[in-house]
């Protein structure tokens, strides 16, 4: 089995699993690498309608493999090259057409919080905990990711994590936003929460996800023109006949994303 595996339960879905538990599912630089292929890999199945990000063994993701990283720390091409593929993972993340639900176990820190920030959901288990580390090892943490923290989370939850490095449980990841739904099984759960978005209009929730996407990154103008042209596609699109001939029949709709 690799690092990265993915699993279809049905064509719309895609669960998606860091295999690292023996490392608490940090990730090393050929980990990061299969992550991002991975999400890169479902970006163009037109079936798919829903992501989940998950760990195995009880542990979401505690970000990057130390000892790996400081294996190419003082070969700056071999860094560079794991910093860029780095950041390439985390934008696959973001560039999903679909959305993307983190079910978070355990420690999601460093990297691994961040990948959890790149999604659209997360749902945490009740040993989940948040923690973005640079405070206590010397680093900076990204400005676009200090961004989704603070969005996310609030400024004065998101100051305190940045400032100290201390972790977020998950009551309290719950009560600031950080989580959007606390459970005893987080997979199981976010399985379940995705469900009335695998049975939406795939252009419309993609339409939504495009436009929220760039309003949380201050890009809404720049975007505009390719959500109107999704909202053309809907207007034009047999999804839309069926929704109306639903609901004057008083039926749920069967979307195509055609």
């Amino acid at each position: 089995m690799g690092d990265i595996l993915i699993e279809r339960p049905e064509p719309r879905l895609a669960i998606v699993t860091i295999n690292r538990p023996q490392k608490r599912n940090a990730l090393d630089h050929a980990a990061w690498r299969g992550l991002g292929d991975a999400f890169r890999g479902l970006r163009g199945e037109d079936a798919l309608r829903a992501i989940i990000l998950t760990g195995e063994g009880g542990a979401f993701c505690a970000g990057d493999d130390i000892k790996a990283f400081a294996a190419v720390r003082d070969d700056p091409p071999a860094r560079q090259a794991y910093w860029d593929d780095i950041m390439a993972t985390y934008a696959a993340v973001s560039a999903s057409l679909v959305p993307v639900v983190a079910a978070v176990d355990g420690p999601s820190v460093g990297g691994g919080c961040t990948l959890a920030l790149r999604c659209d959901f997360r749902i945490a288990g009740p040993t989940a905990r948040f923690g973005v580390p640079p405070a206590k090892l010397g680093l900076v943490y990204p400005p676009d990711s200090t961004q989704l923290l603070l969005a996310t989370a609030g400024i004065s939850v998101a100051r305190r994590m940045l400032y100290t490095g201390e972790s977020v449980g998950a009551e309290q990841a719950l009560a600031c936003g950080l989580a959007d739904l606390l459970a005893p099984d987080a997979l199981a759960a976010a399985r379940d929460f995705i469900l009335p978005i695998l049975d939406a209009a795939p252009i419309s929730v993609q339409a939504a996800k495009l436009a929220c996407d760039a309003a949380m990154a201050g890009r809404l103008a720049e975007m505009a023109g390719q959500v109107m042209a999704l909202s053309d596609k809907a207007d034009a699109s047999e999804d839309y006949r069926e929704g109306v001939l639903a609901f004057a029949a008083k039926r749920k709709p069967v979307f195509t994303g055609r």
